[in-house]
């Protein structure tokens, strides 16, 4: 065992010689929200794709909130990242932010990060997390996919919180 003291990035740079400018994504940066509400008609088919929010590249999500009403039979979306529609509007990573949302019930608010590597990832901004070597300096929309969409229809909110 050790003593340490180990240091964030943002209090690393700060007190280096000299000190280093950190992105303000991870400190003093100016916090942005986006809202999008999308309709879910009964008549949708599995794999369509909902678009709720649009983000720059340089983005860090810090939460995505997710609200829905119950959506029958509604038992597996994804929460990830398109192109935008000038862009192609193809998925980039479909299920980067969430794997499998239920939303055959009723939910107020239910946070989604990122998946396992979330602490990993914590300081990353969206083009990182997207396994991009260089920030495209573009927008990108923030979607859920259905994989299981149910046969219900309902409404689907989602509130994303980021810095950029």
């Amino acid at each position: 065992m050790a003593i340490v003291n180990t240091k964030a990035t943002a209090v690393g740079n700060a007190d280096s010689i000299p000190t280093v400018i950190t992105n303000r994504i991870l400190t003093r940066g100016p916090s942005m929200r986006a809202v999008g509400v999308v309709a879910k008609a009964a008549g949708d088919n599995d794999t369509s794709v909902f678009r709720f929010v649009r983000v720059p590249s340089n983005a860090r999500i810090v939460s995505i909130n997710r609200m829905n009403t119950a959506i029958t039979a509604g038992t597996s979306y994804q929460i990830g990242v398109h192109e935008t529609a000038a862009n192609g509007g193809a998925a980039v990573s479909a299920g980067l932010f969430a794997a499998t949302q239920d939303l055959s019930a009723a939910s107020t608010g239910t946070p989604s990060r990122y998946l396992a590597s979330a602490i990993t990832t914590a300081e990353q901004p969206l083009w990182q997390l997207l396994g991009l070597s260089a920030d495209p300096r573009k927008d990108y929309d923030i979607t859920m996919t259905g994989v299981t969409v149910g046969t219900g229809a309902g409404s689907i909110a989602m509130e994303v919180d980021y810095t950029a």
